[in-house]
């Protein structure tokens, strides 16, 4: 009986052994061997901190770790389940494990030399992500009892592999043959028990040598690598060799006359066509190419931090050309805007819009009469999942598409070759919830990459701590344009009793024929303010749309602001504003929010005044009905700063001097388990604990959108366009026609042009036009 490691119908079958072999052949490509370093081995020993000399101990103990990963389907459970569905008595990982730490493989690994048993150990149990501490050993069925066949030619064979590999002999002795939950022979809960026992002081003395931590993290992480390549391409139809040789090849890395040609040229001449004229750079921009590889730039709202951050990119480019770049956004909508605006201007292999709908957004991006590119140009190979990736060079993604990793995500790791060699950007910084910030810190404290951090404010706690993480403060200071700017006294602020007196504000300003920026806290009150303003005909913004009308409502705001052909509009957006999209309003309305998120919002108020050409933008503030969403720490300050600046005319640079002076005192927030980083020797996804606030809704489909949804699903179209997010609780309820992640939601509740609302929506005819 041949040793299956996986079958399909529409692949055959694939043997443990020419697994093994397909996983190897992927490293060797990727890494290298110890007479030659792959073309990723050099990116990633920098990546995780590791020095030039540990390039034989990774390779050593991560070619250990390839060849045993999946010993443990070597027995009768893994075997029936892969040929008939049958059940397995244990994970397959959960019992490799099991088997490096019996006595006959310890005894032979301990005594290769290089070989971090435990390590190895610890790598083949987490190889898919689900061996935290609670999760190891348990039964994933009713039998008790296990076979593992440990005198088969195969096993043999795999052993063999390893001793070629490291040059030693084969071990002579056997493993044990019976694995079982009921006392006969090797005992499971034994077994798990020991693993735990060994793996706690693994765990401590981890804590004391970060060194061999950090080869932990990227032994563990190469394995992920490796079996994902060797299992996808190998699924695929496609040659190993070839296509990995192809995608890391050293003659595509980047410098920075590729990003001169290929992005800052083509961008350029956009804005001329837009803008006439003959475009040059800002003293501020041309400044930002001379900063370091690990910079924070701070600059107000407008004065072109993204053109700035590619000349920076194109002088880290130019110092040390890399394999790819990243541009990091905090939404997927500003992740689609700067996809739009810059890299889709790169030859369309190269370019890529990675975010959780990036094949919806593409559809219809370049749907214009005379456009040459198509959105299907950008896209990846589906069925190689995050590997698909692996051949483009430059991204627009979410930020948590990449920094998921710190959390264990699967994806976020199958990521890394792309991310180990960049040029990484983290646009608006500011947002980032203290989950988000924290994995940030710690990813700024582990890992190597040139970094570019950006936002137009920062609380002084945050800025600080990111300085200390080595981050060289870049503001601009000094520089006589960017000073100019920074110093206008673009706002003139005031502060009202409630929105009812705002109300009167917005109604004068839209009969004089300005646009009227509206920012509230929450979605709901949002709603409730269009609602009572529908004579105004306003645009409601928001989160709670499905991702159809989410982007209408996404476009109306931006052709309703953007230049002076609509005038005497209103939006009433929430926090959804403040990020990227450069929206000019004439007055702002805001209920008091944490001081950096006012900031944010008053940026899109008079932003593009300039010396010389400045009527001062009007600035209303008043206090919300509750602080929530927002923590009481947040908005301790917020009075004080709005009593600081009410009655006058203020500048950005004021603004940045009281969010200082303010938020002076609040220092690190509270530190947040990064599971990669603090999981030890265990790994479990928490890849969900990344952001907070994620459990406040759930992902649903309007019940009258169900059978589109599955016509769409059925037809391989994307349908990401259907789906909204609504509150967690009685609005939504499983499905048994929708994917488990997806709920169902009363297309009762749901207005195109308000969203989805907690009371039923009584002008709804059914049809949600």
């Amino acid at each position: 009986m041949k040793l299956l490691a996986k079958s399909s119908a529409a692949n055959g079958e694939k043997t443990l052994a020419a697994h093994v072999q397909d996983d190897l052949t992927a490293f060797d490509v990727l890494f290298g061997t110890l007479g030659q370093a792959g073309p990723l081995a050099e990116a990633w020993l920098r990546f995780f901190r590791l020095p030039a000399d540990c390039f034989q101990a990774f390779w050593r103990n991560a070619v250990a770790a390839i060849v045993l990963h999946d010993l443990g389907k070597a027995n009768d459970g893994f075997q029936d389940a892969v040929r008939h569905g049958g059940e397995q008595v244990m994970r397959h990982e959960h019992l490799s494990a099991f088997l490096l730490l019996a006595p006959a493989a310890m005894d032979w690994l301990g005594g290769i030399a290089g070989i971090d048993v435990e390590l190895v150990a610890s790598a083949v149990l987490g190889h898919h992500i689900k061996a935290g501490e609670d999760e190891v050993g348990q039964a994933v069925g009713e039998r008790q009892t296990l076979h593992f066949f440990n005198e088969h030619a195969e096993v043999a064979e795999v052993f063999a592999t390893l001793a070629a590999r490291l040059q030693v002999s084969a071990p002579s002795s056997t493993l044990p043959k019976i694995w079982s939950f009921n006392g006969q022979g090797a005992d499971i809960a034994d077994a798990t028990e020991q693993l735990s026992r060994r793996f706690r002081r693994l765990e401590k003395s981890l804590r004391k040598d970060e060194a061999r931590h950090r080869l932990l993290r990227a032994v563990k992480a190469a394995l992920i690598v490796a079996d994902s390549a060797g299992s996808g391409l190998a699924r695929e139809g496609h040659d190993i060799v070839g296509w990995l040789s192809a995608v890391f090849a050293q003659d595509q890395r980047l410098d920075g006359d590729y990003i001169q040609a290929n992005v800052l040229v083509k961008r350029q001449r956009q804005i001329e066509a837009r803008c006439g004229g003959v475009f040059t750079y800002h003293g501020f921009q041309e400044q930002a190419a001379a900063m370091p590889a690990r910079t924070l730039m701070i600059a107000p709202c407008g004065a072109g931090k993204t053109m700035a951050a590619w000349r920076w990119i194109k002088a880290q480019l130019n110092d040390s050309p890399r394999g790819r770049v990243i541009f990091l956004y905090p939404t997927r909508a500003t992740a689609t805007e700067g996809f739009r605006d810059y890299v889709a201007h790169a030859p369309e292999a190269d370019a890529s819009l990675l975010t959780g709908t990036a094949a919806y957004e593409l559809r219809d991006m370049f749907a214009n009469p005379g456009e040459t590119r198509r959105g299907s140009d950008y896209l990846t190979e589906a069925r190689l999942y995050a590997l698909g990736y692996w051949n483009k060079r430059l991204f627009s993604a979410t930020v948590d598409q990449f920094i998921s990793f710190m959390q264990h995500s699967y994806k976020g790791i199958c990521l890394l070759p792309v991310l180990a060699d960049a040029v990484v950007v983290f646009d608006e910084v500011h947002s980032f919830d203290v989950g988000l910030f924290d994995a940030f810190l710690k990813f700024l404290q582990h890992f190597d990459v040139p970094v570019l951090a950006m936002t137009a404010s920062l609380p002084a706690g945050r800025r600080q701590t990111l300085e200390s993480q080595g981050l060289h403060l870049f503001s601009g200071a000094g520089l006589e344009d960017l000073t100019a700017n920074a110093e206008l006294e673009r706002y003139e602020v005031a502060t009202v009793a409630d929105s009812q007196k705002a109300e009167q504000a917005v109604r004068a300003a839209i009969h004089n024929g300005d646009n009227v920026l509206w920012v509230v806290n929450t979605v709901d009150r949002a709603q409730t303010l269009a609602q009572r303003l529908c004579d105004l005909d306003p645009i409601c913004y928001h989160s709670r749309f499905t991702l159809d009308d989410r982007k209408r409502r996404h476009s109306e705001v931006i052709a309703a602001f953007q230049g002076e052909a609509v005038r005497g509009r209103l939006a009433i957006t929430t926090q959804v504003c403040e990020m990227s999209l450069d929206l000019d309003a004439r007055l702002l309305v805001s209920e008091y929010a944490p001081i950096s998120s006012l900031i944010q919002r008053m940026g899109r108020c008079n932003r593009h005044a300039r010396p010389g050409k400045n009527k001062p933008g009007q600035v209303h503030l008043y206090p919300p009905e509750k602080e929530a969403p927002y923590k009481p720490d947040e908005m301790r300050p917020v009075a004080a700063f709005v009593t600081e600046i009410d009655g006058r005319r203020v500048s950005q640079a004021e603004l940045e001097a009281l969010l200082e002076r303010f938020t002076q005192g609040q220092g690190r927030e509270a530190d947040r388990w990064a599971a990669f980083i603090d999981d030890g020797p265990w790994t479990s996804d928490r890849s969900d604990e990344l952001r907070e606030g994620e459990g406040y809704t759930v992902q649903a489909v309007l019940d009258r959108d169900i059978e589109a949804f599955q016509a769409a699903q059925h037809a391989g179209r994307p349908t990401d366009g259907f789906v909204l997010p609504v509150p967690r609780g009685r609005f939504a309820a499983p499905d048994a026609r929708l994917p488990r992640y997806l709920q169902s939601a009363p297309a009762s509740h749901y207005d195109p042009a308000l969203g989805f609302l907690k009371q039923p929506n009584i002008t709804d005819q059914g049809d949600g036009q």
